[in-house]
């Protein structure tokens, strides 16, 4: 299943993540093919993220993309083809290390919490 093989996505709803999942459910008794529902989940995704660069002013700057989405080509590709349409000049960059974002700030939080909650337990 690739993204490229997609030429007709089927429009998946971006207003929360059941409705969703009951448009993909739906689609696939219909023979909506994968790359065609992965596309238009894609695109779903990207359509409010392109909105949230708007809302930001990144035009002109860098966008990195992070945790277990920064290494998805569809997505990525999904993005670039939307900022084109919007306008918005920014450079999306992943790295293969994007991936641990998310759980290293955890960690890092984690950590924080746990010698705050130490500390505070050793001034009582």
């Amino acid at each position: 299943m690739s993204y490229q093989n997609s030429d007709d996505p089927e429009a998946v709803s971006s207003i929360c993540a059941v409705l969703a999942e009951t448009d993909v459910i739906n689609m696939v008794p219909r023979g909506i093919s994968a790359s065609n529902i992965l596309k238009g989940i894609h695109i779903s995704m990207i359509d409010r993220l392109a909105k949230l660069l708007k809302s930001i002013k990144a035009r002109e700057s860098v966008v990195m993309t992070t945790d277990g989405l920064a290494l998805d080509t569809g997505l990525i590709a999904a993005l670039n083809e939307q900022m084109v349409k919007q306008k918005i000049e920014s450079k999306i960059r992943s790295h293969s290390d994007s991936i641990y974002g998310g759980a290293i700030g955890a960690a890092l939080r984690g950590a924080f919490r746990y010698h705050r909650l130490n500390s505070l337990e050793e001034l009582s």
